[in-house]
């Protein structure tokens, strides 16, 4: 049997897999992006030192002729070099080269020239470090590179700097120029972010993936609950049909046995009592007491199994068709009761098979019981019709009504009858009230059109059994 138990376990282990993978993939793939950017960032950084080496050198390179030569006197060479290194720029006006002496004075800073000749060795920077100090010890040891954060001239935000510095022994100056890394970072930025947009891409896929997963699961569950829903109530349905048709099988056989061996016998029991009458006539005896009492007796038992093999099996049922038989219900009924009956019929002929004919006999057989036990009423009304692809069996009495929902008292007959309506895929409307009961029953053309020979629509003109008492 299918058990939503193991579909739950199925979709539990889905969601505990999408997870894990989810936290494995992101995971790695982080540590590979953090790799990646590292290197990335390593490159660049070495890149730009290359480009600082380069721009210290053509600098230096550039005042060669004042620096080694003897031309002009070292205040005029000194003061030569300073233009030369002011005017010295390139990326625009964020990079420019500056120059300190070995105390910390600065000589030249193109875009502050209001710090020339003022000291600086106890400058610190944002992060604590002193950084003139800094760059002239790096200078001096034969050159280096330092991080720090410098005001960057383009924005005038304080922004994290590169810069690298060489030393001029014969002056004891430090040169240097830097690159502000904003740029740098934006790159190395813009790629988290699209590694970032990546993982949340990766996530929202196993998401993706694993909620179709999910209703796909849950689709072939509820597909297959579905499937095995109503294998096993056409299954419930066919065993109910069976034991219906196992019962009136047996019903025939015993209303057969009844009608053909015992009310045989005792009809030859009643020849034999008239024989015996007659005997005593022509004797000119008197007819005892007893033997007319025995007479009358066997008549009314002869009637009685003649009324119980009637109701356990209509033989007119398999003789005559479901109309005549409706009609010997209807007629024995209203003399049993004085209940009148009216009946508004087809001409049902050769109708689907006895066992639909059993189901409609059936269903106005349980109907007037009720009625006969419960309703108080003293007309009822039978129709059969064809309606609109339905054959349609409504019947209505002008009783008190009922409590549809009191089972103990309605609940089993209604109960039998649905399940015999079920198996036709018909339907049932029941509505009760104080002016009477109206039951009304659906059998679709559909599911016995192909199994019977004719229906005769022509409906008989209604006619009434028996009258109100």
């Amino acid at each position: 049997m299918f058990s939503f138990r193991y579909i739950w376990l199925i979709i539990v282990q889905v969601a505990v897999t999408a997870v894990f993978t989810y936290i494995l993939v992101t995971q790695q793939y982080r540590d590979l992006s953090e790799q990646n950017l590292a290197s990335l960032e390593t490159f660049l950084i070495e890149q730009k030192q290359r480009e600082l080496r380069n721009y210290t050198s053509l600098a230096v390179t550039a005042i060669d002729d004042v620096y080694y030569g003897n031309v002009l006197s070292e205040p005029e060479a000194k003061a030569h070099a300073a233009q030369t290194f002011t005017r010295m720029l390139y990326d625009g006006i964020d990079g420019y080269f500056f120059t300190y002496d070995q105390f910390g004075t600065n000589i030249v800073l193109p875009h502050q020239p209001e710090r020339i000749g003022k000291n600086f060795w106890e400058l610190t920077d944002p992060d604590g470090g002193k950084t003139i100090q800094i760059l002239i010890d790096l200078a001096q040891n034969g050159g280096g590179f330092h991080f720090y954060k410098w005001s960057q001239p383009s924005t005038e935000v304080i922004t994290d700097k590169l810069s690298y510095a060489t030393y001029l022994d014969k002056w004891n100056w430090m040169v240097g120029t830097g690159v502000y890394l904003d740029d740098v970072y934006a790159q190395l930025n813009k790629i988290q972010g699209e590694i970032d947009d990546q993982v949340q891409n990766t996530r929202l896929i196993i998401l993706a993936v694993a909620i179709t997963s999910i209703m796909l699961i849950l689709f072939v569950a509820v597909s297959i609950s579905v499937t095995q829903k109503q294998e096993n109530e056409a299954k419930v349905s066919a065993l109910g049909q069976k034991i219906i048709t196992s019962q009136e099988d047996e019903r025939r056989h015993i209303a057969r046995e009844l009608h053909d061996g015992i009310i045989q016998m005792l009809v030859s029991i009643k020849y034999s009592l008239s024989a015996t009458k007659m005997s005593l006539r022509h004797a000119l005896t008197e007819e005892p007491h007893s033997l007319t009492a025995a007479s009358a007796g066997l008549d009314l038992t002869i009637d009685e199994v003649r009324r119980i093999s009637h109701h356990l099996h209509p033989q007119i049922l398999d003789e005559l068709g479901l109309s005549a038989a409706i009609d010997a219900l209807a007629e024995e009924f209203s003399k049993r009761t004085h209940i009148a009956v009216t009946v508004n019929k087809l001409q049902v002929k050769k109708l689907l098979s006895p066992q639909l004919n059993t189901t409609l006999y059936r269903t106005v057989q349980e109907c007037l019981t009720n009625v006969e036990k419960h309703a108080q009423a003293s007309h009822v009304d039978i129709k059969l019709e064809m309606a609109q692809n339905w054959l349609a069996l409504k019947i209505h009495d002008n009783g008190k009504g009922f409590d549809y929902s009191d089972t103990e008292k309605f609940g089993i007959g209604l109960n039998n009858l649905q399940e015999r309506v079920d198996y036709y895929q018909g339907k049932i409307a029941i509505h009760s009230n104080n002016e009477g009961t109206r039951i009304e029953i659906k059998i679709p053309l559909s599911s016995f059109a192909k199994n019977f020979a004719t229906i005769d629509q022509h409906t008989d003109e209604p006619h009434t059994m028996g009258k109100p008492s």
